[in-house]
């Protein structure tokens, strides 16, 4: 389980994006069998939360960088 969470920490958004949609497309086949529609749920939640991670950490790093910009602007004046 550990080797599964190391592999969702190194995936980089555009992949979950890429998967996210694949599932989308699997999910809206009229042929996916209740089973597979749960399994495939399941990991979009997880893509989801991944997605929702990286996005919160790139505006919080953004959000820093402005701040260290106002900060030293501010202090040239």
């Amino acid at each position: 389980m550990e080797d599964t969470n190391n592999n969702e920490t190194n995936l980089t958004y555009d992949s979950a994006i890429r998967e996210l949609e694949q599932l989308v497309q699997k999910m809206q086949d009229p042929q996916c069998s209740i089973d597979n529609l749960s399994a495939y749920t399941r990991r979009s939640k997880q893509l989801l939360d991944i997605c929702r991670s990286k996005l919160t950490q790139a505006d919080q790093e953004l959000q820093q960088i402005l701040n260290d910009l106002q900060a030293n602007a501010g202090g040239q004046q």
